[in-house]
């Protein structure tokens, strides 16, 4: 009976540390892995709003080529309203560190589900061509071909504090008229 109470008191304490050290690791473990959990959430939230963007500005750029189509008499390309002369100063600047709407541009014409805003777009009148081999002297004058440019902003869902979007996708496209 001597011998089992000498071994107990030699004892002093390891069982606790041992369990002190587990926890402190069990507890790490757990504080990593909700990090990176927060981290994954964070990642995909940032993509959902990046591919609303890109949908709501691609929705933007179809719009802009249907008005383009289905517009027998276009507008004049008078740098206002969102109808420019190519690269005219007057132009919106989307991308950059001087953002502006310049002189106007064309709103979607609906809400887009999700999005914290319209998209918008504006058009610029590049150079026309005529086809090789045609010429007006002799016969019938062939039409010429107009070409434009669409640059279009869709809006992710995310605001900040003051209601500005967070994510933003500017896309441009190139459109042959006929």
């Amino acid at each position: 009976m001597h011998h089992a109470n000498k071994s107990l008191k030699h004892q002093d304490g390891a069982a606790l540390v041992v369990a002190l050290i587990f926890l402190l690791l069990m507890t790490l473990l757990g504080t990593s892995s909700m990090r990176g959990a927060t981290m994954q959430e964070r990642m995909s939230g940032n993509m959902r709003d990046y591919n609303l963007g890109f949908q709501s500005a691609e929705a933007a750029l179809r719009d802009g080529e249907d008005f383009l189509r289905n517009t027998n008499v276009l507008p004049d390309f008078d740098d206002t309203g969102g109808f420019y002369i190519v690269n005219s100063p007057n132009r919106p600047i989307w991308h950059g560190d001087a953002v502006t709407d310049g002189n106007g541009y064309v709103s979607y014409p609906t809400d887009i589900e999700g999005t914290s805003e319209r998209p918008k777009y504006y058009i610029e009148r590049l150079s026309t061509a005529r086809p090789a081999g045609t010429e007006t002297e002799t016969g019938t004058p062939t039409e010429e071909i107009f070409y434009f440019r669409i640059t279009a902003i869709g809006y992710g869902g995310a605001q900040d504090n003051a209601g500005d979007s967070l994510a933003a996708v500017v896309l441009s496209s190139v459109y042959r008229s006929r």
